[in-house]
């Protein structure tokens, strides 16, 4: 396997894409391309763009979305286009595939149909792991996960992100090939010779008594405990709905909610998104009816912590010294709330895994993982605030 990275900031973005899909190919040295990973900022989500991508690959797969902010070696940055290429030995083998309309089909079908299709042609190749990248405004993410699980595995790895954009919850964007997406699952399938590790921590720690959630509906909260959801945040700032709604992005950002699973070290984490008239909370992901929650709270060193412990978990999954790069799905609310820090917590992961790893994320609006990682048990959740650390590695 070899891997290369381009990256371009400049504010033409076909010059830009120009720019860094050159720079990627140029380190390849000669070995043929066979998948392209492209992530940018929202502005150069485009269909020139997108066009000059496949011409200058030679139509070779392309998979990527939009995101607020990407990572790279180089650093954190707003604005930018992102690529890694990568050229794939004959005994390493993938499919991408897409399911769209999303919110307008069942999402349990949806995730099926995915699976369906990622799977078509690994009749009698080992499969290894699975890449999702989805639209930030589907509203059931979960069930769109046990579809595509109920295909691949219960227990089989899936790791994958939300697109973002600017906080704006207005339009984001998927990348598949030729067409720029919305509204839509991508996905990935790898089999054969690979190797990789990951882990997915977020920092926050359980903050006052536990609570139920005494009736809900896919994202939203209508009560909890019998009483209008709003009531949680209402009664522990001592503030009335109007005053909490004007502050709700900063309060959920420090103050999301807790889902408690049994059998799990870490709390599964829900933001805000908004609040309803009649005082239901509307969050970032599913909540199912009867889950117990708690509010959650976090520090500076308690975030740094665990980005820390997730880039040693997924060091430590690994079973090959042979990093070949990383792949980083980190939340935006992180990169919001670290601020400065974000450049700080580049450095750690460069730290763990080597300065010139080749390294590409974005910031996401929520990411998909299994909580336990050791050995890849467990079934694969929709997580808020958390960073996710993708090693991928050669046999």
């Amino acid at each position: 396997m070899n891997v290369s990275l381009g990256f371009s900031q400049l504010e033409d973005p076909i010059l830009a894409a120009n720019e860094a899909i050159g720079q990627a190919m140029l380190g390849l040295k000669n070995t043929p391309a066979s998948l392209a990973f492209i992530f940018t900022s929202i502005k150069f989500a485009h269909p020139l763009v997108l066009k000059t991508a496949n011409n200058l690959l030679r139509e070779i797969p392309i998979f990527g979305c939009s995101s607020l902010g990407i990572m790279t070696n180089q650093g954190v940055f707003k604005h930018g286009f992102a690529i890694l290429l990568l050229s794939l030995s004959h005994q390493m083998f993938f499919n991408v595939a897409v399911v769209k309309d999303i919110n307008k089909k069942d999402s349990l079908l949806s995730g099926k149909e995915l699976g369906d299709k990622l799977l078509f042609g690994f009749k009698n190749v080992p499969r290894s792991l699975s890449i999702i990248l989805s639209d930030k405004l589907i509203t059931e993410g979960t069930h769109l996960i046990n579809g595509l699980q109920e295909n691949l595995g219960k227990s089989f790895p899936l790791i994958g992100a939300s697109a973002s954009d600017n906080f704006e919850n207005h339009k984001t964007y998927q990348y598949l090939n030729k067409e720029i997406l919305s509204d839509s699952c991508s996905g990935i399938l790898f089999g054969g010779k690979f190797n990789f590790g990951f882990g997915i921590k977020h920092g926050w720690k359980a903050l006052g008594k536990m609570r139920c959630i005494t009736s809900s509906s896919g994202n939203v909260i209508h009560e909890i405990d019998g009483l209008p959801a709003v009531k949680l945040y209402a009664d522990y700032f001592a503030k009335n709905t109007l005053d909490l709604a004007k502050e709700l992005r900063r309060i959920s950002i420090y103050y999301p909610l807790g889902i408690y699973l049994p059998g799990e070290k870490e709390y599964l984490l829900r933001n805000i998104i908004s609040i309803k008239d009649d005082g239901s909370l509307v969050t970032q992901g599913d909540i199912p009816e009867s889950s117990k929650i708690r509010l959650m709270i976090s520090t500076e060193d308690s975030r740094l912590a665990a980005t820390v412990a997730a880039c040693e978990e997924a060091k430590r999954n690994l079973t090959t010294q042979k990093i070949k790069f990383l792949i980083v799905f980190d939340s935006a609310a992180r990169f919001s709330i670290l601020g400065r820090q974000n450049d700080i917590e580049l450095r750690i992961i460069k730290e763990v895994f080597g300065e010139n790893t080749p390294l590409i994320g974005i910031y996401t609006n929520g990411e998909q993982a299994p909580l336990k990682s050791i050995d890849y048990l467990g079934r694969t959740y929709f997580h808020n605030q958390s960073i996710n650390i993708l090693a991928i590695g050669e046999q």
